[in-house]
């Protein structure tokens, strides 16, 4: 993506240090061909999302998982559904946004592909702790700290900043 954002310790949401720099990507994004770039596509998305563009990131993230489908790529299914996950999160849309967090974890298992059953967990405590649910968020952090130790992967620091936050809340 290029840009960083980082996360608030508080919210577990991403903020926007440079908003002139997410404008101008944004921007950018939009003068390409998303329907040939599934990344760019996801990468627009992903920052409608972070802007609070989210009836936009909605309607790009549901595209990304339309194409996803068509695919038959399981793989890109998995990151699609956290996609628009993280988007119905962001609008409150709880039902919908834990069923994709649920579909996309039961996916990545089939896949046995820990890295992506790691991301789904993260997501969906992402999502309980928005609701106010901490038990259920902490263990959902946790299991994704543990793949994530587990397998070396650099995202091992975001889920333990995740679970802390959400054991604080306890």
């Amino acid at each position: 993506m290029g840009l960083d954002f980082p996360t608030d310790p508080e919210t577990l949401r991403e903020t926007v240090p440079d908003q002139a720099a997410l404008a101008a990507r944004l921007a950018t994004l939009a003068t390409l061909d998303l329907e040939q770039d599934p990344d760019a596509r996801t990468e627009y998305a992903t920052l409608l999302r972070i802007a609070g563009r989210l009836d936009d990131a909605v309607l790009e993230a549901e595209l990304t998982l339309a194409a996803a489908d068509l695919s038959g790529d399981l793989h890109r299914m998995v990151r699609a559904q956290l996609l628009v996950g993280h988007a119905r999160q962001w609008r409150g849309e709880w039902t919908q946004a834990d069923t994709m967090f649920h579909r996309a974890e039961k996916l990545a298992l089939y896949l046995n592909d820990d890295a992506l059953v790691a991301a789904a967990a993260h997501h969906s405590g992402r999502s309980f702790y928005d609701q106010g649910k901490h038990v259920e968020a902490a263990l959902r952090f946790r299991l994704a700290l543990e793949i994530n130790q587990r397998i070396g992967s650099e995202k091992a620091a975001a889920s333990r900043q995740a679970f802390r936050a959400a054991m604080a809340k306890l």
